[in-house]
């Protein structure tokens, strides 16, 4: 039998698989493209993408649709979006630097970390049959969401969303949100005693975001700045109304129905829970830094953070499945999503711009998956 040429052996298995990547990439297109929308009542104005598959050396990277109904103009890849929630996953990392450091220990009492604070109001923060238990909350109850803690935001989501509306300039100071919270009498409507059961509550986090600017002596902006964005080379990543943009391209629009959510609204109530602005591919550095421990280095320490506490949440990180794959990362109201595999290298951010989808967002996520696999 004749032996194969060399080079012409691989000319035609290269060939294959430039026509499987091409063929791959034109399935994707055609997903997120019949994902758009531009019905007035929901619509879904943009996407942005950044997909990667390690193990078979490919990479995904783009921006689908326009910036608002109003204006036509291109989103790119690199658009800036709210991340919302994901932010979590910074507040966190920068408390498990700050505990690696040894300035502070998961069992601490927050108490005792923060308690000179007067407007968080120790005394009366968490409530139940007349007792307060806001004294007995932990560091590792804050990360993890076992505190018992109401949220400002879901437990009284009508009510804020209308005062939201009603002031859309206001910037908003840690101190407005800690009078708010009692405004709305949340101190009296906590879910159970520290540590018993999950609630996600962004008090939570904002609590962590008081702590990191006390041991860092740092704004929370420049803490981000100095221990992770810099360290993780996001260069287009910023903390929103709190330090100026680092993304000189136009910022796309998000929806909540019919309502738009645009830089003439200002959210930075979202704060330590939600306020960093970021792109599909920074995220993706910062995943990839998490992992290779550029920001946490202790072994013990990240497999803490990404062990389930409850509801499939560990420290500011949420754990998701695609058919038994486990996949770390976390989604935010805006329509952010973040996922990371180590074990296959798979990484998948996206920004759907609508919080309440025409579709399944399960679906919609899953089938990305299942074509870049």
């Amino acid at each position: 039998m004749k032996t194969p040429n060399p080079l012409v052996f691989l000319l035609i298995v290269t060939n294959i698989l430039f026509t499987h990547a091409q063929i791959l990439e034109k399935q994707l297109d055609e997903h997120f493209a019949t994902h758009l929308s531009y019905n007035p009542e929901q619509p879904v104005a943009n996407i942005l993408v950044y997909l990667e598959n390690g193990k078979n050396d490919f990479v995904y990277n783009k921006g689908f649709g326009q910036i608002s109904l109003s204006d036509d103009t291109p989103v790119q890849k690199d658009s800036p979006f709210k991340i919302a929630s994901i932010t979590k996953l910074f507040t966190s990392t920068l408390i498990l630097q700050l505990v690696e450091n040894g300035n502070l220990k998961l069992d601490d009492k927050v108490v005792n970390l923060i308690g000179e604070i007067d407007y968080v109001h120790f005394d009366q923060l968490l409530m139940l049959d007349g007792k307060n238990y806001g004294n007995q909350i932990t560091v590792q109850q804050l990360l993890n969401h076992t505190s018992g803690l109401a949220d400002l935001f879901t437990d009284t989501l009508e009510e804020f969303m209308g005062l939201f509306l009603e002031n859309p300039q206001k910037q908003w100071k840690t101190e407005d949100l800690f009078d708010l919270y009692y405004a709305f009498n949340l101190n009296n409507r906590a879910h159970y005693k520290p540590g018993k059961d999950f609630y996600y509550s962004d008090v939570n986090y904002f609590l962590l975001g008081l702590i990191i600017e006390k041991y860092t002596e740092l704004s929370l902006a420049d803490a981000y700045r100095t221990y992770i964005l810099e360290p993780a080379g996001m260069a287009k990543t910023y903390f929103e109304y709190h330090e100026n943009s680092r993304n000189n391209l136009p910022f796309p629009s998000s929806y909540m129905e019919s309502i738009e959510i645009n830089p003439n609204l200002n959210t930075s109530f979202d704060w330590a829970g939600g306020g960093l602005v970021s792109t599909t591919y920074d995220l993706n550095l910062f995943m990839k830094a998490l992992f290779n421990r550029t920001l946490v280095k202790s072994d013990s320490l990240l497999e803490e953070m990404l062990s389930e506490s409850g509801d499939r949440y560990g420290y500011g990180v949420i754990l998701y499945n695609f058919d038994e794959v486990r996949f770390y990362g976390h989604s935010g109201f805006w329509g952010s999503h973040l996922f990371y595999n180590p074990d296959k290298d798979i990484t998948m951010v996206i920004s759907v711009n609508q919080t309440d989808l025409a579709y399944s967002q399960r679906d919609f996520i899953k089938k990305i998956y299942n074509l870049i696999q």
